[in-house]
């Protein structure tokens, strides 16, 4: 009876304790994210003092996990004696795990992109060229969701540029198209999807030009204050964000996060009978 009532105290016990435990791991867990996001921005700036010609890594941060199990063990060790005892014992443990999914960014014209924004930030007044800007906006062309709007104002778009046209010919040579080599930077009446591509490139271009030096420090080890809060390393290189340089830390991390998220990975779906698609495709 003693032993009953010990392991039922133990269990209510462990499970109130647990959820207070996974709300507060949970809180703990979430607030992370932001500082797991500096860091990657920070390390990869002292990469770049070390050396302005490297190739920066970025890590989207995906799904997280957030997990907490308790279990208890209720026995007895007996003593044959004479005379004979019972001791009872208790056994309790408790495995936490936090953990984040992570895809690292591999696409070469992300990667780019990412260099840009970085050697921007060090004062390189780069911007992409031009063929790289068509390059983007053809990814961002095949990406793009047909919706009933799109598809609507297409429809309309084409029937009015049509008219007073005397052949398709003409047609082709004045209005651009997504379907055009270059159509991005180029003047004219544009289709709904042209013009919506658009937006997004020149949207990527006002990002990268916001981008400037001098929010930042560079140096040694035995250079960084010890009030610093944002530290990277490189190496011997050490980068370290004053506190009226925060908020230019936080733009620019959202333009590396928006820079790294441009180009979508292509969902593979495996069907119980092993048959491979991907959404979209048709029989």
């Amino acid at each position: 009876m003693r032993l009953r009532i010990l392991a039922l105290v133990a269990l209510v016990s462990l499970a109130g304790c647990a959820s207070d435990r996974l709300r507060q791991r949970t809180i703990n867990h979430g607030a992370a994210l932001p500082e797991l996001q500096y860091q990657q921005v920070l390390n990869n700036l002292a990469l770049f003092a070390a050396n302005p010609a490297a190739l920066p890594w970025h890590i989207n941060l995906r799904e997280g996990t957030t997990q907490i199990t308790d279990s208890a063990t209720v026995g007895a060790v007996v003593e044959l004696g004479p005379p004979s005892k019972t001791l009872p014992q208790l056994f309790g443990s408790r495995t936490a795990v936090a953990q984040w999914g992570g895809s690292p960014v591999i696409n070469p014209l992300e990667l780019r992109l990412l260099r840009i924004a970085y050697r921007r930030a060090f004062g390189s007044p780069e911007m992409p060229s031009p063929d790289l800007l068509d390059e983007l906006a053809h990814e961002l062309k095949n990406e793009a969701a047909i919706n009933t709007d799109l598809r609507d104002e297409s429809e309309l778009f084409y029937g009015y540029q049509a008219k007073g046209r005397p052949d398709y010919a003409s047609f082709d040579a004045e209005v651009v198209t997504a379907n055009d080599e270059s159509f991005a930077g180029r003047g004219g009446p544009k289709s709904p999807l042209a013009r919506d591509v658009s937006r997004q490139v020149a949207l990527v271009e006002r990002e990268l030009g916001m981008i400037g030096p001098g929010w930042f420090r560079v140096g040694r080890k035995r250079d960084v204050p010890k009030s610093a809060c944002y530290v990277g390393r490189s190496c011997d290189f050490w980068v370290w964000v004053p506190p009226e340089g925060r908020e230019a830390l936080t733009q620019f991390t959202l333009t590396t996060m928006r820079l790294s998220t441009l180009i979508k990975e292509i969902q593979t779906l495996i069907t119980p009978g092993s048959v491979k698609f991907s959404p979209g495709d048709r029989p």
